[in-house]
């Protein structure tokens, strides 16, 4: 049978066996006897109780609330002998506790490197993270996703201030013992030595500066990266995955890119340039998005990264030249205009009816067909690429008749291959009396490529005739006084949904 002792620590009650109070009691004695000389003793002492609280009650369970000398034993083996932290302690002594016993970090708000709060600081000394970095993250997701202010809020009422030396030491994940305490106070003692010398000699806000300074550089490094980043999913996307996503019909698909350079260039050589070129171009944006990111983060500035930099900056501007090449070799290819021309009507009376040639409104096996079939802008079937949309010019006619002309140009590396590509474009049309029906698309071999073809009807009209476009007479049209009333031409559009619209 042992005797109980009972006894209050920093407020806390706790009962101790004689033995087990004896020990500690001699214990914090002798502490109290080797820090008497430290600066910052009372708050060590301090602290060192409230650690003791801490651990005690981490023994103590509703079966066992009396506190054993071998707790205690335990205990000081965590905190470290009084005699190991004397004067005459040297590198060569060795601790009576060799082996460190891990300590669980806790998350705290770090109030010695608080600019409002402490809750960036306290993130910062938990994950072991420059506290720029985390302040620039949080700034980030402040103007980006406007989540940062309230969530700043949240942490700071949830998250505890580190106010002790032993929550600033389990906030870094350091054991909470004699010499971690003294050492804690130490660091806290030469910053505010620091700062008082810092206020000296930089008066004003000099210093606040260059920490906005240095977050600023921050957000632009996570910004850097961040569009390394998306360059990188692209080129992927772009080379790797391919995939069908220009709304432009391809034999009943959409079109991919590689799909569409396929129809600008005129041999694989050229393309097989430009698309190296685009490579390089990316490869090169997104390393050195990624150096000047990691530079400005970390404030690395090691040679290699020069070079690094250098290097990147080659293959830059050897992307640049190769795809000017195929640029080039695009331009010239588009370099001479030819047009062509053939009279396709003559018709006579008081007026010519035109209307778009349309699939809507047939039968077909009982059912009447209510949409046109526009596929977009660019189809491409059976290797002819159909475009939408046809130009009427009117002007005036010499004779009692209405001439109907045909005009088609297109582009080319010299004038025989612009005339050819030209003549190759079919445009769909019809007469019946003084009705001409239309196609509002015209077409063109995939073989000839994108050389700027076009198609439009020349429609010389008597004098005294009109145009009549869907039931709506289109010329002559009305004008204003302001206008000229001797225009020798007038223009008209049919769009692709069938609108007219004229100028």
């Amino acid at each position: 049978m042992n005797k109980t002792v009972s006894i209050h620590l920093q407020g806390v009650p706790f009962i101790l066996e004689e033995q087990a109070f004896d020990r500690l009691n001699s214990y914090l004695q002798q502490l109290k006897q080797v820090l008497q000389k430290e600066v910052g003793s009372e708050e060590i002492l301090q602290d060192i109780e409230l650690r003791m609280v801490e651990l005690l009650q981490q023994q103590l369970t509703p079966f066992k609330q009396v506190v054993e000398l071998s707790v205690v034993e335990q205990i000081i083996e965590k905190l470290g002998k009084p005699e190991d932290f004397t004067d005459e302690t040297t590198p060569n002594n060795e601790s009576t506790y060799s082996e460190e016993i891990p300590t669980e970090k806790r998350l705290f708000r770090d109030g010695d490197r608080a600019m409002i709060g402490g809750v960036c600081a306290g993130v910062a000394a938990y994950f072991n993270l420059d506290v720029v970095i985390v302040r620039a993250i949080y700034i980030f997701t402040f103007l980006t996703f406007g989540i940062g202010f309230l969530f700043y809020i949240l942490l700071w009422a949830i998250i505890p201030l580190a106010k002790t030396s032993s929550d600033k030491l389990r906030m870094k994940g350091q054991q909470v013992n004699i010499e971690n305490m003294k050492s804690e106070l130490e660091d806290a003692a030469n910053r505010v030595k620091k700062g008082a010398k810092d206020l000296k000699m930089n008066p004003g806000i000099q210093s606040t500066v260059g920490g906005i300074l240095r977050i600023i550089s921050v957000i632009i490094g996570i910004w850097s990266i961040l569009f390394g980043t998306g360059i990188f999913i692209c080129a992927i996307v772009f080379f790797f995955v391919n995939p069908d996503i220009i709304p432009a019909q391809l034999n009943g698909r959409f079109m991919s890119f590689q799909d569409f350079g396929g129809l600008l260039f005129e041999n694989t050589s050229h393309e097989t340039y430009f698309y190296l070129g685009i490579a390089l171009i990316s490869m090169a944006l997104v390393a050195q998005s990624y150096l000047f990111g990691i530079r400005l983060i970390t404030q690395f500035k090691a040679k290699y990264l020069k070079v690094f930099t250098a290097i990147f900056g080659v293959v830059l501007v050897a992307g640049v030249v190769l795809v000017s090449l195929g640029g080039v070799q695009i331009g010239r290819s588009m370099a001479i205009y030819g047009e062509v021309e053939k009279e396709i009507a003559i018709i006579s009376g008081s007026d010519l009816k035109i209307e778009q040639k349309s699939i809507e409104g047939q039968f077909i096996d009982g059912y009447k067909i209510k949409s046109n079939g526009d596929e977009g802008v660019i189809t491409i079937r059976n290797g002819r690429v159909y475009l939408r949309g046809i130009e009427l010019v009117y002007t005036q006619s010499s004779d009692s008749l209405y001439h109907i002309k045909q005009i088609n140009d297109a582009q080319g590396r010299t004038h025989e291959s612009a005339l050819k590509k030209a003549r190759n474009i079919r445009c769909a049309y019809d007469f019946q009396d003084n009705h001409m029906l239309l196609e509002t698309m015209y077409s063109f071999p995939t073989s000839d490529k994108f050389r700027d073809q076009n198609v439009k009807f020349m429609i010389a009209v008597p004098s005294g005739g009109t145009i009549i476009y869907n039931k709506q007479q289109v010329y002559p049209r009305m004008r204003h006084e302001s206008e000229f009333q001797d225009e020798t031409y007038q223009h008209g559009y049919i769009s692709s949904d069938g609108s007219y619209s004229n100028w």
